[in-house]
């Protein structure tokens, strides 16, 4: 019975491995990058402490809290195009922000976000813990609307009252010895309106559960997020040589996604 018991540690670590080698390595992984309209874009090498808005003039930063060795919570704040502090949000930022012009005149959506991604700024598939997105007004500082965000939810962006994400899909699972499986769920694209938040809305699901087939022969594999008025371009890339010393990321898929209208248009 000794002699078991001395195996019991690494059975127990046998058992684990499969979930150790699924979960999110910060070392690599596919990438996302979300790119505005003006061309200002976020992806996983952007490290500026002060971040513009797109579409208005304002920027956003972000710091640990004074109560962040028991929470680990974040002070957001938000300056004008000068740096010059006009609010401040007590410990409802994270150690990422970004923001973007509402649909309201004068107002502004912020999404903060908590990514597990200790050698890059955030944005690499699979690795995202929480968000929380905020609606503000900039000409009192009044919250409009406040959630927080799930596990792997990614914010894309926002029209009216609809806020839309990208979610990557769920590989199949066996549970019991395979006695109880879990089919594979797609990678989507949905919205969640802010006067029925709990109900998210499916827009667009993707024919692949992670990532689409890609052929590689790229280092990197990065999902770009281009917005428009009416659309969200997802493309697909591969980070490849195209000669003379010289890479590019290289559109492997492509898909075109119309953003639906909202009741009140």
């Amino acid at each position: 019975m000794k002699k078991f018991r001395k195996w019991i540690p690494l059975f127990l670590f046998l058992g684990l491995l499969p979930a150790l080698l699924t979960g999110c390595n910060p070392e690599s992984g596919t990438s996302y990058e979300i790119i505005y309209p003006s061309g200002l874009s976020r992806g996983p090498c952007d490290w500026e402490d002060v971040v513009p808005v797109e579409g208005a003039p304002y920027q956003l930063t972000s710091g640990k809290s004074e109560n962040f060795e028991k929470n680990r919570s974040y002070d957001l704040w938000v300056l004008d195009e000068n740096g010059e502090m006009l609010y401040e949000y007590p410990e409802l930022g994270h150690s990422v922000v970004r923001g973007e012009a509402g649909n309201q005149e004068n107002t502004v959506w912020v999404s903060c976000e908590l990514w597990n991604t200790p050698h890059h700024s955030g944005y690499l598939n699979g690795c995202l813990e929480e968000s929380t997105l905020l609606l503000l007004d900039m000409e009192t500082g009044d919250i409009l609307f406040q959630a927080e965000v799930g596990e792997n939810e990614c914010y894309i962006t926002s029209k009216e009252t609809r806020c839309y994400f990208y979610k990557p899909g769920e590989p199949e699972s066996e549970k019991l010895f395979g006695l109880l499986k879990t089919p594979a769920k797609s990678a989507e694209l949905y919205y969640r309106d802010t006067g029925d938040w709990a109900e998210p809305h499916t827009v667009y699901t993707f024919d692949y559960v992670d990532e689409p087939n890609m052929d590689g022969s790229g280092v990197e594999d990065r999902a770009k997020f281009y917005l428009s008025e009416n659309q969200i371009r997802v493309a697909w890339t591969s980070y490849e040589s195209v000669g003379n010393q010289c890479w590019e990321y290289l559109e492997k898929k492509v898909y075109e996604i119309p953003l639906a209208e909202s009741a009140g248009e």
